[in-house]
């Protein structure tokens, strides 16, 4: 049976995780999980010489560094590394990783995924592969889907037929519903959150392609053609590419597709795309994640709970908040920094100026500087919330206590 060649997408910003990624240092390739980063371990993931072949990987040529990097770290060698000019979405560089690929096999098999999500059992992980790529003979696209654990608006969902099978198919697609409309999904057990994992074989997927948008794989078909092969690296025609509409593969492929598949992944997952996503992966007991800092940094107890520095720069300080059930922060306000709050497990109730309201798991608001506000657990199980301070300084003495339920008033 034909091994599997990885299509490894790695170009992405993750600018929802900013300040601790950037566009110089997207999530990828931060040392999250001890000395590893999401990109090493994905390509750890994919080494494994039953299963995948070498893989193809898509980035921008500001991170051939890091790249680099990463394949020596891991002692892995990429097939063919392909460098963006600039980004354009996923569906131009998996178009192009198919096209260049086909050159050399017309008959490749291809898993395509994400190089920034978190999945916690390779081995579950390979399972899916390998039920999956023995239904390749279908004329169809397979996706892996996860149980959901909790609602989430962003991500993805799948819905799939009433069906006791290993392999199900897909109903509909649910692109990032709001809050009360997740909530409902996670209800339904043939509902499942949208992994970002794709199974296929390349020329099946050519020529359905050719079907659904045969303008957009001829433009991209030129781009190929007029690039620029050095060893194992591709150089896209810059011109060319840089005319191609931003596109997503779900957009312009996966929901315009007649027939896709699902197999179920049991694993821990994230794409740890959010401050919320990674507070809760930072909380359980069973991740080896630790946030990237240039320091270690103690928890500092408080009479409301604690707090915990997580990462620290120049220009930007995060920090995790415990607040105990019916605990609340002193009403204040700070002269060099503005802070935004996520709320990642528990109840808020939030005082921002003259306005009170109420933060649900997800939510987030900005406070502004020298805006005046107050935290409070108003539910009956521990509040967490991710702080993230961007300003000039950052040190404890910067708070200005209007009222404090523990004697701790600077203003009278």
């Amino acid at each position: 049976m034909k091994r599997l060649r990885p299509v490894l997408l790695a170009g992405g910003v993750g600018s929802r995780l900013w300040p601790l990624s950037t566009e110089d240092r997207p999530k990828q390739f931060i040392p999250i999980f001890k000395e590893f980063s999401l990109f090493d371990l994905t390509l750890q993931r994919m080494n494994n010489g039953q299963l995948f072949k070498k893989p193809i990987i898509v980035t921008s040529e500001r991170y051939l560094e890091q790249v680099n990097l990463s394949l020596l770290r891991t002692g892995i060698e990429a097939e063919k590394i392909i460098l963006e000019p600039e980004a354009k979405n996923t569906f131009p560089a998996i178009t192009m990783a198919i096209l260049l690929a086909l050159q050399k096999d017309k008959s490749e098999n291809f898993i395509v995924a994400p190089s920034d999500h978190y999945i916690s059992i390779n081995k579950n992980f390979h399972d899916c592969c390998l039920l999956a790529r023995s239904n390749l003979d279908k004329e169809g696209l397979i996706l892996m889907g996860i149980d959901p654990q909790y609602p989430s608006k962003d991500y993805g969902y799948i819905s799939t037929n009433l069906q006791d099978t290993k392999i199900k198919i897909v109903k509909s697609f649910i692109e990032k519903p709001d809050l009360k409309e997740s909530k409902k999904l996670i209800k339904d057990p043939n509902v499942y959150w949208n992994a970002g994992i794709f199974i296929f074989n390349g020329s099946w997927y050519i020529s359905n392609l050719n079907k659904i948008n045969s303008q957009a794989l001829e433009e991209i078909l030129e781009v190929v053609k007029e690039g620029t092969t050095k060893s194992n690296f591709f150089y896209p025609n810059s011109n060319l590419f840089n005319k191609l509409k931003k596109l997503s593969f779900d957009k312009a492929f996966v929901e315009n597709n007649e027939l896709s598949f699902m197999v179920e992944l049991k694993a821990g997952w994230s794409d740890l795309g959010s401050w919320s996503s990674l507070g809760a992966m930072q909380r359980d007991p069973g991740s080896a994640m630790t946030l990237y800092s240039e320091g270690s940094y103690d928890k500092a107890e408080k009479p409301w709970g604690y707090f915990e520095t997580l990462m620290e720069t120049d220009a930007s300080k995060v920090k995790l908040l415990y607040v105990l059930p019916g605990e609340r922060l002193s009403l204040q306000k700070h002269q060099h920094r503005r802070e935004t709050w996520y709320v990642i497990h528990g109840t808020a109730r939030v005082t921002k100026d003259k306005e009170r309201f109420t933060m649900q798991t997800g939510d987030s608001v900005i406070i502004e500087k020298n805006q005046l506000h107050r935290l409070e657990n108003s539910g009956d199980i521990p509040l967490q919330i991710i702080e993230v301070q961007t300003g000039s300084y950052f040190g404890e003495d910067d708070i200005i206590r209007l009222e404090d339920s523990y004697g701790r008033v600077d203003i009278h």
